[in-house]
């Protein structure tokens, strides 16, 4: 389906519908309840960096709180309010961290795979159905400095920083039909079982489409 059944506009390859944020958004990986918003093209990269920083912020917590639960084991004569505060934060934290390594790792995955949460949920679909693939990579896949750079942007010196988006329009992407054909990026397929050429239609049909990069829906 190359228009949207929603909201009638021309559809690029990886772009999808948000049902709670009535758009469609380019590259949409997922709609996030914690930020109420999108992850998509413009910020899946912030997006990114939130799960490092917020699992580099609860490790602290749980080493530097270490010697207070040593201590709050240790002396006997520690009021109850503080060992079960102190206990109370060490737990959250370490729920917390625990909770975000598995998140983190799952899109670190999906960052090296070259895939987005939705593309991962199309292929799982794909198998529980019978239909046989390839592998687990995606037809997006540039290698993995290629895929890394596809999220984190092309200086490495800035791909820990909020800053130097990936390079694109979110519009045209490097598909394995491209790649044989030699076409040029954007006139590639949403899905395998699409397998067609397309032209690229005039830039009215991309009008509307959600950047995320501000919380703009």
């Amino acid at each position: 389906r190359r228009h949207c059944k929603w909201c009638g506009k021309f559809k690029p390859d990886r772009c999808h519908h948000c049902r709670v944020c009535r758009s469609c958004v380019l590259k949409m990986d997922h709609h996030c309840p914690w930020i109420y918003n999108c992850v998509g093209f413009a910020n899946y990269k912030y997006f990114f960096l939130l799960l490092l920083y917020s699992l580099a912020t609860t490790l602290f917590i749980i080493l530097t709180m270490a010697e207070s639960v040593k201590r709050c084991i240790d002396e006997a004569g520690t009021p109850f309010r503080t060992v079960f505060l102190v206990f109370l934060t060490e737990t959250l934290a370490s729920v917390m961290a625990f909770v975000l390594t598995v998140f983190g790792a799952f899109h670190i995955w999906l960052m090296l795979m070259g895939l987005t949460t939705i593309e991962f949920c199309e292929k799982q679909a794909t198998k529980r159905d019978g239909e046989r693939r390839s592998s687990g990579a995606s037809a997006y896949h540039l290698g993995l400095c290629g895929n890394i750079r596809a999220v984190l942007g092309d200086n490495m010196l800035l791909w820990l920083l909020p800053c130097s988006p990936p390079s694109g329009d979110g519009l045209s992407f490097v598909s394995d039909g491209t790649r044989l054909l030699g076409e040029e990026p954007g006139k590639g397929v949403r899905r395998r079982s699409h397998q067609r050429t397309q032209r690229t239609p005039p830039a009215r049909f991309y009008a509307g489409y959600a950047s995320t990069s501000t919380g703009e829906r």
